[in-house]
């Protein structure tokens, strides 16, 4: 799939196994990206680097160090967090979604990105669907949820209730048939000066996959698809995505999720 922005990315390994080394190799072939087989290698800006905690976008600092840009990690870190500590219907996102009390609607995450909510409406009992477009988040992941689905606690969330697929969410909505309760939006955030919007993480995502112009028009193909509705998550500052006025509102501290309702 075509990048969004020219940046240079390599494929390599920090683990010294025949079997993570082939393993680099095959997603280098996969990606057209080129196969560095150390790091001492990389000649490029960025590289997704097999290391003894799985796959992660890294940069080579001036000293020789890596720097993790991106990792995926269902098992630890936020997810983990919010796996073990925030399983709650009452949370935004949940009521948002349309998840109420025996009520788990099938959704749609059109811009997965790193998973993180896909993953929440997973642990909450909803069938979620990924698209991502970007094949360095894809592959990301991808590997995110191939060691989830080897780790006893989140094995059957995984295996039994996310999928990925490596699409663009235009094509696929465009030709989907209307499966889905519910689809949700997270697109870039708009530019803006704030110390939210300049975290690395961010703007490392931002590089790869672009200002997501198309936005507007996901969200009227997301209308057209969705049995139930489509949520859409935006900056408390920012206006919606198009002239149309969301059904309603589900605020949060510093953005919020308007909801467009597709059913009377």
């Amino acid at each position: 799939m075509k990048k969004i922005l020219p940046i240079s990315i390599s494929v390599s390994s920090t683990i010294d196994s025949q079997l993570i080394l082939h393993k680099a190799q095959s997603l280098a072939n996969k990606l057209k990206f080129p196969h560095r087989r150390t790091i001492t290698d990389i000649d490029t800006e960025l590289s997704l680097v097999y290391r003894d905690n799985g796959l992660q976008l890294v940069q080579i600092l001036e000293t020789g160090r890596l720097r993790r840009l991106l990792h995926v990690d269902f098992i630890k870190g936020k997810s983990g967090y919010r796996h073990n500590k925030n399983l709650t219907i009452r949370q935004p996102l949940a009521k948002a979604i349309g998840i109420k009390q025996g009520v788990r609607p099938s959704v749609l995450d059109a811009t997965a990105g790193l998973g993180q909510d896909a993953f929440v409406l997973a642990c909450l009992g909803c069938q979620v669907s990924m698209c991502e477009r970007s094949p360095v988040l894809h592959s990301l992941l991808e590997d995110g949820l191939d060691r989830a689905a080897r780790e006893e606690k989140t094995m059957e969330i995984v295996s039994n209730r996310m999928k990925l697929l490596y699409e663009d969410s235009k094509i696929y909505l465009h030709d989907a048939p209307r499966i889905f309760n519910t689809i949700y939006l997270d697109p870039m955030y708009p530019h803006r000066t704030s110390s939210a919007l300049n975290k690395l993480e961010m703007r490392v995502i931002r590089d790869l996959v672009g200002d997501d112009e198309d936005s507007e028009m996901l969200l009227k193909l997301a209308l057209s698809a969705a049995k139930n509705r489509v949520v859409v998550k935006r900056p408390k500052w920012a206006k919606e995505l198009s002239d149309l006025n969301p059904s309603f509102v589900v605020p949060m501290k510093n953005s919020r999720y308007d909801i467009y309702l597709t059913t009377a």
